[in-house]
């Protein structure tokens, strides 16, 4: 079931309501169910290999609290690990795992790339005494399998999540509102601006004889699409669970305001950000020791981050672009200042970067991005800038115009939470009438943008 779904839409205020009549411990184990039946929604695959996690993560908690040993330790990393590698090289589409056809075929279960990392933060965790006991069985499933966060996060601490879950949850006004706030304002985010950019991108990248701006302009808008797309998901799942009463972790802090790309991986996806800092990059050796092997370790931390992302070839050079990058900006520090934050040209040369890095995740693979580049430097098309030319590459005027009002939204609030302004602070003063022309202008271009593309969460594929 997509949050984007009209079956989720009517079921989703009911749900939160309902959940309020249980007692705290009830309550926990009925979010577990609500979590588990979420995920069948889906396919009865994603089910059962969630449970099937859950089950084993639980049963190597309760041996590693009783004898935390590495070679115990290092087994269950390996499983978990593997269920996400097994995933990762089976098409479902033609039944081939690992280059081999198998006799039966099934989907692959949604969020698995998320849920398996919490699995391994949480033992990580356990084993290395950062938790003092392992979590109670319903407190470890609900944060396996919370469905705000199951199927694309954000990542999360077994720790932090815990104290949430045992924390007593009245019923209450202002989190109901400011969660339904958040679930706004990404809604705005996925349907409104990330679902338009996806119409031209897709159009544009499969239309081959188009070149030079028309392919500019998708390569742009692409950078647009999966940060509106993902960032949008994010405050969804957090507005979710603020309506819920639990807290989960920021993802993104408008990224593309970055001024180097080292801060642009403390605003993107910040909690994969820190999980593979906490559990790739340290346990390598970090920063410690000489340049080439903090170099080396970045690299490895950044090939890991791609290989999450995807199989291909692309996704490893995405990561190592990133690598790269980063290791440009560390030597060239000595005559170049990458921390000024008021450098307009040190953001733009940041944009452009990530934007390039993006060419390669969002093809299909070496081929294609190395063509989208060609056309990129092509000197056609630019003189229709200004004609009708430019709705016929995926979206028409109508949808140009939509297009244009949801960045009227979503700039004014990148612009305060960058400035640490509260947007739900700043909303709440405001008086009825303005509260009501604010919410009502969200709600009417997100319900025109419903089933705009048909198209799931970008980092659900993942």
């Amino acid at each position: 079931m997509q949050f984007d779904s009209v079956g989720f839409f009517l079921a989703a205020g009911p749900v939160i309501l309902i959940s309020y009549l249980f007692p705290q411990r009830i309550r926990n184990w009925f979010l577990v169910l609500l979590s588990l039946l979420f995920c069948a929604a889906f396919s009865w695959s994603s089910l059962f290999v969630l449970v099937g996690l859950i089950l084993v993560t639980y049963g190597f908690s309760i041996l590693l609290e009783k004898n935390p040993s590495k070679p115990l330790f290092v087994l269950a990393c390996i499983l978990c690990a593997g269920l996400l590698v097994l995933f990762r090289f089976y098409d479902p589409s033609s039944g081939i795992l690992f280059s081999k056809q198998i006799p039966f075929s099934f989907a692959v279960p949604v969020g698995v790339s998320f849920y398996t990392l919490n699995a391994i933060s949480y033992l990580s965790d356990l084993y290395t005494g950062k938790l003092e006991r392992k979590l109670p069985f319903v407190t470890l499933a609900l944060f396996l399998s919370f469905f705000p966060t199951v199927t694309s996060g954000p990542l999360m601490r077994a720790g932090e999540f815990a104290q949430e879950a045992d924390r007593e949850k009245p019923f209450a006004y202002e989190p109901i509102r400011d969660g339904f706030l958040l679930l706004l304002i990404g809604y705005v985010m996925k349907l409104v601006i990330a679902g338009r950019c996806a119409l031209m991108v897709n159009h544009v990248y499969m239309d081959e004889s188009l070149r030079g701006f028309p392919v500019v302009l998708a390569v742009l808008l692409y950078s647009l699409e999966i940060y509106t797309d993902f960032a949008g998901y994010s405050l969804i799942a957090k507005g979710l669970a603020k309506a819920l009463g639990f807290a989960v972790p920021d993802n993104f802090h408008q990224p593309y305001f970055s001024a180097s790309i080292r801060e642009f991986w403390r605003r993107w996806h910040m909690s994969l950000s820190g999980w593979l800092k906490d559990y790739v990059y340290i346990p390598l050796g970090g920063s410690h020791g000489s340049r080439w092997f903090k170099f080396r370790n970045l690299i490895l931390t950044f090939l890991v981050s791609g290989f999450w992302h995807g199989r291909g070839m692309t996704f490893l050079f995405w990561g190592l672009l990133h690598a790269l990058f980063q290791i440009g900006e560390d030597l060239s520090a000595s005559f170049v200042t990458w921390k000024n934050p008021d450098g307009f040209g040190h953001r733009a040369v940041t944009f452009l970067l990530v934007t390039f890095a993006w060419i390669f995740f969002a093809s299909t693979g070496m081929s294609q991005a190395l063509s989208i580049l060609a056309r990129c430097f092509s000197l056609e098309n630019y003189g229709s800038i200004f004609t009708p030319a430019v709705c016929e590459w995926g979206l028409d005027a109508r949808n140009w115009c939509f297009l244009g009002a949801g960045l009227m939204v979503l700039l004014p609030v990148d612009l305060m939470e960058y400035h640490d302004i509260s947007v739900l602070a700043w909303f709440g003063k405001r008086n009825r009438f303005e509260k009501l022309i604010l919410v009502w202008i969200c709600v009417l271009l997100a319900v025109f943008s419903l089933n705009l593309s048909g198209s799931e969460f970008i980092y659900m594929q993942f």
